[in-house]
């Protein structure tokens, strides 16, 4: 792998992270973050695997600069779908409640098959207690066969709805 690539390092950081390899996932979107500066997604993402390994601070400073990336890339494609979707999941974590909502509203308004909108949506619902909302947007794409069982069972947006069995009937569907 080119240790310079950022698309070798932030999709091989994804792939550690389905893999349960949280640790080498964290260094892979960082190396990301750093080889891309205007990346919104690696620095959110490895706040993500920074919050799973118990390192707090760290986790809040490299979403707080994801979200920063996001809002730049929102003033220059202010309707941008995935921006939007995973920026909310960011805001959320950041406590931003009633943005976050916004701006998963703004991404679900428009036309779209991108599905990561829709987990990332029930991402931000199921972290504010909405498990009905929650579910619905999970079973938007697990119907049409979308989703990746290894990385659902690994992210802690989806804890809240663990124990209900209609997300237990959802992710046994999931190869």
């Amino acid at each position: 792998m080119n240790p310079n690539s950022f698309v070798a390092n932030h999709f091989y950081g994804g792939s550690a992270f389905a893999a349960g390899q949280i640790e080498r996932s964290a260094e892979l979107f960082r190396r990301a973050a750093e080889i891309r500066p205007d990346d919104f997604q690696s620095p959110v993402l490895l706040a993500q695997s920074l919050r799973i390994l118990g390192r707090k601070a760290d986790a809040v400073e490299a979403n707080r600069e994801g979200i920063r990336r996001a809002e730049r890339y929102l003033e220059l494609e202010p309707n941008n779908i995935r921006t939007l979707s995973l920026g909310a999941s960011a805001l959320m974590d950041d406590g931003q409640a009633e943005r976050a909502l916004e701006w998963v509203a703004r991404a679900l308004a428009r036309p779209t098959d991108d599905t990561s909108a829709h987990f990332n949506a029930a991402c931000v619902y199921a972290k504010l207690g909405r498990k009905e909302d929650a579910l619905a947007a999970l079973e938007n794409v697990f119907s049409r066969g979308y989703g990746k069982r290894d990385w659902v069972e690994r992210d802690p947006d989806y804890d809240s709805l663990r124990d209900d069995p209609r997300f237990q009937a959802m992710l046994d569907k999931l190869s």
